[in-house]
């Protein structure tokens, strides 16, 4: 009788760890949205304003839910709110010609055949820019599927200014400063 208790005990203590394990896992961040049949929102958002390149990635997910509605995602269209100053950051003074703040398209990714992917990213750079102090960086995603166009899918992430020198990172909806 003793051996078949000391048999037993590695499963019981291994399901007891497994149920703690899966009440306390994670849910989906608060910006996580379902709409239109296609669910979605942006992971994972880094801006760097390093003075002399402004650089910055986006991951976002997005993809059809419900089998019933049949909407497939085609593309998804990455924006940005942001100032831009082409020139160079000497000394903390910006030195260029500014730009005004505006929502700009960032890029398309996906197409009829390589859309539904569940997870688009953009990284990009570029030289000879920075971002103007005080002007908020915010990203967003719309998504063009085969029912219409649902914007701002999951919200918008707003990184706020970023100070020469500095990087902002929201990751899955917490934000951290670099």
């Amino acid at each position: 009788m003793r051996n078949v208790i000391f048999a037993w005990l590695p499963s019981i203590v291994l399901s007891a760890l497994l149920n703690f394990v899966a009440t306390e896992s994670a849910s989906a961040s608060q910006n996580w949205q379902y709409r239109d049949g296609i669910f979605g929102e942006i992971k994972y958002a880094r801006a760097c304003n390093t003075g002399a390149v402004v650089r910055y990635r986006v991951n976002a997910e997005a993809g059809s839910g419900d089998p019933s509605v049949r909407n497939r995602v085609n593309s998804v269209e990455f924006k940005e709110f942001s100032a831009y100053a082409i020139g160079f950051n000497l000394w903390g003074q910006t030195f260029g010609f500014p730009s005004s703040p505006a929502w700009k398209n960032v890029s398309k990714i996906g197409n009829y055949w390589s859309g539904d992917r569940r997870f688009y990213t953009v990284d990009l750079a570029f030289p000879l820019t920075t971002y103007i102090q005080n002007t908020p960086i915010k990203f967003s995603i719309h998504v063009n599927h085969s029912g219409g166009k649902t914007i701002d899918l999951g919200g918008i992430v707003n990184l706020d200014d970023i100070p020469a020198g500095h990087c902002k990172t929201y990751d899955d909806g917490a934000f951290y400063n670099y």
